[in-house]
């Protein structure tokens, strides 16, 4: 038997949700999409063209996700080695690729740069799955992903974090 909510219960629960969301930390993306032939910031966009991109429905064939979850399923446990080497993906006109070309460029692994504005770069973009830029992608020693980072940031807390555990 379902045990009876009260009106006064179900107050405080959302009052509880409401005082969480009040501690939501985070930054606002940024949606670039193609609108009239080019890309812009869906932000930029005048009131029509934003009630356009809200209907906008997208999807995937059934066969991209079952792959995905023969791969899921297929690949071990991801390990928590340091990374053997790493490919990064950056764009001419990002204005954060810059500081991650930056600060890849001195770490002392094994990598290779991409530039997406490239045929070759774009062509890799898409093996990867890569759809923002920056991406720094990195590899164990057998080739196998390890993760994923999108900024200085993270590629310090991802590199630092084995070395923490270890101590």
């Amino acid at each position: 038997m379902a045990k009876a909510r009260t009106v006064e219960a179900i107050d405080r629960e959302i009052a509880e949700c409401k005082e969480e969301l009040t501690n939501v930390k985070g930054r606002e993306t940024e949606v670039y999409t193609r609108i009239v032939g080019y890309y812009r910031a869906v932000k930029n966009w005048n009131k029509g063209k934003k009630s356009e991109f809200k209907q906008r429905v997208c999807f995937e064939p059934d066969f991209a996700t079952a792959a995905k979850e023969e791969a899921k399923a297929a690949s071990p446990a991801v390990s928590s080695d340091a990374p053997a080497s790493f490919i990064y993906f950056t764009k001419k006109t990002c204005p954060n690729c810059p500081a991650v070309k930056e600060y890849v460029e001195k770490l002392e692994i094994k990598h290779t740069g991409y530039v997406v504005d490239t045929a070759e770069g774009l062509e890799k973009a898409r093996e990867y799955n890569v759809f923002a830029v920056p991406t720094v992608i990195f590899f164990d020693a057998e080739g196998k992903e390890l993760y994923r980072a999108y900024s200085v940031k993270e590629i310090k807390a991802k590199l630092e974090a084995p070395v923490a555990q270890a101590v």
